[in-house]
């Protein structure tokens, strides 16, 4: 088990050998994912999506406009392969670090309101990474008063028992999206690290406008981008040097999947009801079709976090962004 498994597994109270906790009472359990519906590997005709998702798929593989709208040979058989992925319980869940079987029990943990900001602030005292996470966030712009915060005890008065709780997810969740070697996945983590940090700020102000727990919408936009992690590691292991140009039709194609990787990944660790039946809803679904009230916060939070990506781009500096936008 990695260091950081130990830590945090220290840090939330608990080991991190405990198992996942139990399902909620409304969720049945065992929840099996229902029977996902054949995606085609056929050529893909274009899809009614936001105009501003290509242009933020080009921008997270570093990769020029998307042009060609028929997918091309090799593109057929990435499809194939993530597909199998997706359909192989043992494939899919091998897409993420081994980390994962322990993540539902420490981030359930972090859910537990009996747990007072003075208990938390013990544990994060224990730890070096979540020391400097925290003093970041109490410096951050959102967070910054007259002066910059040096202690660590004034960092956490300054977070407050929510702060504090992100934080740790921050450095819970990170280890899961650095990339290793010349990979696909690799060359994109930055980024999607950025754009999981912006959605996750942008989805606990969209779940707090809509009556919602906000460190719940706050989680719902960090983890969201596990769905791209996993897409990325398939294509990794379809063998060859990662590819470097794509196709419209492509970038198309793997939404909808991209979002069932998240929900079929994210459905077993039943953290929370609302969480599970967004998951339950984006198995076979794209997120602009998402009705529940999470699902509504998360896909304004995706394209809010996609647009500030794309406005800071360079490459992209020529495009009208207000086009791009609902």
């Amino acid at each position: 088990m990695s260091n950081w498994l130990q830590r945090m597994g220290a840090l939330i109270g608990g080991r991190a050998s405990v198992p996942p906790p139990s399902p909620p009472a409304s969720v049945p359990a065992p929840m099996s994912p229902p029977p996902r519906a054949a995606v085609p590997v056929a050529p893909v005709a274009p899809v009614a999506q936001s105009a501003w998702r290509l242009p933020f798929f080009a921008w997270l593989v570093d990769a020029g406009p998307l042009l060609d709208t028929s997918l091309h040979n090799s593109e057929r058989r990435l499809l194939a392969q993530i597909d199998a992925a997706l359909a192989s319980d043992t494939a899919r869940g091998g897409l993420l670090p081994r980390a994962p079987a322990v993540v539902p029990a420490l981030l359930s943990g972090l859910r537990d309101d009996s747990q007072s900001a003075g208990t938390l602030a013990q544990r994060v005292a224990r730890d070096p990474h979540l020391v400097a996470e925290v003093l970041r966030m109490a410096n951050s712009a959102q967070a910054r008063g007259a002066a910059a915060v040096l202690d660590i005890t004034e960092a956490i008065h300054r977070l407050g028992t929510n702060g504090l709780r992100r934080a740790i997810a921050r450095v819970l969740l990170k280890p899961i999206f650095d990339g290793q070697g010349e990979s696909l996945s690799a060359r994109c983590s930055a980024r999607l690290w950025m754009h999981s940090e912006a959605k996750a700020d942008a989805c606990q102000h969209e779940a707090a406008a809509l009556g919602l727990d906000p460190f719940e919408g706050y989680l719902t936009g960090l983890m969201h981008n596990i769905g791209w992690t996993a897409l990325l590691r398939a294509i990794d292991r379809s063998g060859g040097a990662p590819p470097t140009e794509f196709s419209a039709a492509f970038a198309q194609a793997i939404e909808r999947r991209r979002e069932s990787f998240f929900a079929l990944l994210v459905l077993p660790w039943q953290l929370s009801d609302a969480l599970s039946a967004l998951a339950v809803e984006l198995i076979d679904s794209d997120i602009d079709d998402v009705r529940s009230p999470l699902g509504q916060a998360l896909r304004a939070a995706d394209e809010q976090a996609s647009m500030e990506m794309l406005q800071a781009s360079d490459a992209f500096g020529s495009i009208d962004l207000a086009k791009l936008a609902h």
